[in-house]
């Protein structure tokens, strides 16, 4: 009779540390409860330990433990960046062979707004929850929202200026006072903090924060009025990506003054280019205190 064996705890052919190992797109349903609110989501779960040069495999059903002793036992969470290091460090006491695991939480957050025509409107975003547990006690954490809206290329507004200027001449002083034509792209944006210790911050003003500086979320639901404000809204403030990760930095920055100097602010932006094959992409990551260093320490929240 063949025994069974622990296979994982082996040696490997090739004594290498890993440094990322694990399992990906884990789906529960979580319950958060904060601020006097409570929400139920679908989270999907990504969850990495580290695994010595000695052994040949992690012991992945582990982390499946992990996630049902963590959620289903607690029942309700109060983020998905406090979910995330709860998990972290509970897979860290069930591999002692690990010194280090990492946990990314996405969901997807259904949020009630109100649209140009002040209906009722639901706009969907994406809640990313990230941290890290080191056997030594230190730890990160992070929380991030990811939004779409539309924007304007300024560059494509600019030479349509020159041009109509160029084909209707004495018009120029209008021309100067209104948007003129451009393309408009639907941009997606992701922005947050890294960095947090016990501070919390709220998704609901990443949101906010991030919409100002678009020409306003995509609603399903547009009337005539509605579509035309929107789209000069969009072309009122013609944006790079370069323009967005940059302004949105800043109101973080100043929103968040009170977090530590240390936190460290994430943006990047995306847009799905109407008139190139390809998107164009920017990134940045700044710490707080480098941006009230740049821009003062008064606050303006947005």
């Amino acid at each position: 009779m063949i025994d069974l064996v622990d296979v994982q705890s082996g040696k490997p052919k090739f004594q290498i540390p890993i440094g990322e190992v694990g399992v990906k797109g884990i789906r529960y349903p979580i319950r958060i409860e904060r601020s006097g609110r409570s929400i139920n989501l679908t989270a999907s779960i990504n969850i990495f330990a580290d695994i010595p040069s000695s052994r040949k495999g992690a012991d992945f059903s582990r982390n499946i433990e992990a996630i049902n002793e963590v959620i289903l036992a607690e029942k309700v969470t109060d983020g998905v960046e406090s979910l995330a290091l709860k998990l972290a460090r509970k897979v860290l006491e069930k591999l002692p062979y690990s010194n280090r695991c990492s946990v990314e939480i996405e969901a997807e957050y259904l949020r009630e707004t109100r649209d140009h025509g002040d209906r009722v409107a639901v706009i969907p975003s994406v809640l990313v929850g990230k941290a890290s547990a080191s056997r030594d006690g230190n730890y990160r954490k992070g929380l991030w929202a990811r939004i779409k809206g539309i924007t304007a290329c300024p560059c494509a507004m600019e030479t349509t200026r020159a041009i109509i200027s160029r084909e209707n001449p004495g018009n120029d002083d209008l021309l100067r006072r209104i948007p003129s034509i451009s393309h408009n792209q639907r941009n997606t944006i992701t922005l947050g903090i890294d960095g947090l210790r016990e501070e919390e911050i709220e998704a609901d003003d990443l949101i906010s924060i991030g919409e100002s500086s678009l020409g306003g979320p995509l609603y399903s639901l547009l009337k005539r009025e509605d579509e035309g404000k929107m789209v000069y809204r969009a072309h009122s403030n013609p944006m790079f990506v370069e323009d967005i990760v940059r302004e949105l930095a800043v109101k973080i920055g100043k929103f968040y003054s009170n977090l530590p100097e240390s936190s460290v602010i994430e943006v990047s932006s995306e847009s799905e280019e109407s008139i190139h094959p390809h998107n164009a992409y920017a990134r940045v990551s700044i710490t707080i205190g480098d941006i009230l260093k740049i821009t003062g320490k008064e606050t303006d929240p947005q």
